[in-house]
């Protein structure tokens, strides 16, 4: 049996146990079993007939436990009830269990119930999360990693640990075997360091673009390789002044690089076909155990440029960035060829603006439901901050960047309503953002919700938008501590992420990637298309 508490990796019974079983079903009488078989001769302790029987069964549910891991419900219905009540029911019984004494360590199969393979206890709050079957955990871990169990309500830390080495211990036995990255907490700090890697079709992993070497000598597409990897580092890196948009223009360029690599061309290469085909493999990353994997610290073995598939709105994103970096090519002279790809009948940057305003707009109304589900569903401070965030971009076209550095000084009140500065240099006070009324009192609630009253006066430098509670953990505490502390612009875009998840979940809308940026564009009119 194993020692660990949450887990029944080891149901058999021993020879001794199946003969309690076995003398249970034929009719011996609980007392006489357990001073038979279960009490050892030196103990003077006498156990009564309810807890001769309380052992006994604790027995016959690890016997239905271990027929039901061997694919036997017929065996286990059996001795459900165990004691028999005729001579044939007890000869069959006695039967089973000659046949099932036979039988080997059962194997963990993908369809099987946790409950066959952990205690009640764990199997019922694994179930509650929603992870019911053997192949629901795979799939969970293989999909988040080592913090898979983060998904699942109640389960800590030491139970994780316990799971995680059990489904490591059946990789050859579970269909649906975890994936390497897949780790107990315990060894997150060891994790090996990721080791810098020539960029080429040789790669036995994907590496980031900050480690990624250039290409062998004897490769034969090595120089024009090369000089595509020297000529996005130094694009990204011109984007340093806004980490967001060298973020997102990184993870772009990185997984272009990639790519191109595997396929054996090059970047300034590309043609519009290579564009073509480049899209649909944005839309199924394969091979999926080279490409996909969950989000992980760039430093460290088996990171992944992909979590899984990009949904449509995200491969138009995707492909914005690789046209504005072939356009940058092209403008360098290290692009001659290709210019098909950039060409046509529409300029790729309002065809860009086309796409974006009208295929990745929300549906009519949807986002004034939006707002006012802010307003009454079970409000709570993270909720009114959703909401006067909310308002502020589909409003006054605020932009999500620009909030965090807004300070409750940039704020003039101006009769029911207020006026808020942008902060630039030599701005009169009558300039700057008219609020309206229902923007203005979202605000004010989110402020109440901090202690701060409008009447009472305030500290100028308090941010605009801040959590009314930041969490209990050092950095948490660290922020907190430092005068002014808010927002950043991407826990806003997490806030506004999920709350918008909460409000679409269970209503029949369209397949569209939510970003922030469409609460601002439903609040401007489509631009016209080109003629």
């Amino acid at each position: 049996m194993s020692t660990d508490p949450d887990t029944l990796a080891a149901t058999k019974l021993t020879r001794t146990e199946f003969a309690v079983v076995r003398a249970y079903a034929q009719g011996m009488r609980p007392v006489d079993i357990a001073n038979r078989y279960l009490l050892d001769p030196d103990d003077d302790d006498v156990l009564t007939e309810h807890q001769a029987v309380q052992r006994i069964l604790t027995l016959r549910d690890r016997l239905v436990q271990f027929a039901l891991q061997h694919d036997r419900p017929d065996i286990a219905a059996m001795f459900e009830a165990l004691r028999g009540r005729s001579d044939a029911g007890m000869t069959r019984r006695v039967d089973a269990l000659s046949s099932i004494e036979r039988l080997g360590q059962g194997r963990p199969l993908p369809g099987h119930q946790v409950s066959l393979w952990f205690r009640p206890s764990l199997a019922r709050r694994l179930a509650t999360g929603g992870v019911r079957t053997i192949a629901d955990l795979t799939d969970l871990a293989n999909q988040r990693g080592s913090s898979w169990w983060r998904a699942v309500p109640r389960i800590g830390q030491q139970s994780a640990e316990i799971i995680t080495r059990w489904l490591r211990q059946q990789q050859l036995e579970i269909a649906t075997a975890v994936r390497p990255y897949v780790i107990p907490p315990s060894q997150h700090r060891d994790r090996p360091a990721l080791v810098p890697a020539r960029l080429g079709p040789a790669m036995r992993d994907p590496i980031p673009l900050e480690h990624m070497l250039t290409p062998a000598p004897d490769y034969p597409g090595a120089i024009s390789l090369g000089d595509d990897l020297r000529f996005i580092r130094d694009w990204v890196a011109r984007r340093s002044g806004s980490p967001n948009t060298a973020g997102s223009y990184r993870r772009e360029a990185e997984r272009l690089l990639l790519w191109v690599a595997q396929q054996r061309g090059s970047v300034q290469a590309l043609e519009a076909d290579d564009l073509a085909r480049y899209r649909s493999f944005l839309a199924d990353p394969q091979p999926a155990s080279f490409w996909c994997g969950p989000a992980g610290a760039r430093d460290r073995a088996l990171w992944r440029p992909f979590e899984g598939p990009l949904g449509a709105s995200s491969i138009e994103a995707s492909m914005r960035v690789v046209r504005a970096l072939l356009r940058a090519m092209a403008r360098s002279g290290l692009r001659q060829g290709g210019q098909a790809v950039l060409a046509g009948s529409v300029p790729v940057a309002a065809s860009e603006s086309i796409e974006t305003n009208r295929s990745n707009l929300l549906p009519p109304g949807v986002v004034e439901d939006f707002l006012d589900w802010l307003g009454t569903a079970d409000p709570s401070p993270r909720q009114r901050a959703a909401r006067a965030t909310a308002l502020l971009l589909h409003r006054h076209g605020v932009r999500i960047s620009a909030l965090p550095a807004m300070r409750l000084g940039d704020v003039r009140l101006a009769g029911r309503s207020a006026r808020l500065l942008s902060g630039a240099q030599n701005e009169s006070e009558d300039s700057g953002l008219r609020l309206d009324e229902d923007v203005w009192m979202a605000l004010r609630a989110h402020w109440a919700d901090r202690g701060i009253q409008v009447e009472a006066g305030w500290n100028a430098n308090a941010a605009l938008l801040a959590p009314s509670e930041f969490p209990a953990t050092k950095r948490g505490r660290a922020k907190q501590a430092q005068d002014g502390a808010g927002y950043a612009a991407s826990g806003l875009d997490q806030l506004l992420r999920g709350t918008w998840k909460r409000f679409a979940a269970g209503r029949e809308l369209p397949e569209i990637g939510f970003t922030p940026r469409l609460l601002a564009r439903a609040g401007r009119p489509l631009p016209d298309a080109p003629k």
